[in-house]
């Protein structure tokens, strides 16, 4: 059994039309998806520490994998639906499918590559991706 215990308030943030809304829930319903780029959507809730990024990418398969990237976010990621093979610098690549799960350390290269038309990723950062939230704020102005 689990107990958890909350010694202190934290807020939940997510973001509707680049106001800043805190809630303690995100009803998948209620947030429209932020378009990235053809085939890329995703949904962010963040606290001031820790961030959760649904990912849907619906251009599979792919060819060839994105190009490797880093951050100093360390970073953990849920594949929800779909199968993708994780690359990660200095470790062998991993066939992945729904339900598995993988770990990024802070600056180390990675990079996915899909294998089916669909794939969701349940990502979660610390601390949280502000570059995302720029880039949100850019894609909201330019619609």
């Amino acid at each position: 059994m689990w107990l958890f215990v909350l010694t202190k308030k934290i807020n939940f943030y997510f973001r509707i039309n680049s106001e800043t809304k805190i809630m303690a829930v995100l009803k998948f319903d209620d947030v429209a998806y932020e378009k990235v780029k053809e085939g890329l959507q995703r949904k962010i809730i963040h606290t001031d520490n820790l961030m959760s990024v649904l990912i849907d990418f619906s251009n599979g398969p792919w060819e060839v994998p994105e190009p490797p990237h880093s951050h100093p976010h360390e970073q953990t990621s849920y594949v929800a639906e779909g199968e993708i093979i994780f690359y990660c610098e200095g470790e062998p690549e991993q066939h992945l499918k729904a339900g598995d799960m993988f770990a990024v350390p802070s600056n180390k290269k990675h990079t996915i590559k899909l294998l089916t038309q669909k794939v969701r990723l349940i990502d979660s950062f610390t601390p949280i991706r502000e570059d995302f939230l720029k880039e949100e704020k850019a894609i909201s102005s330019r619609q």
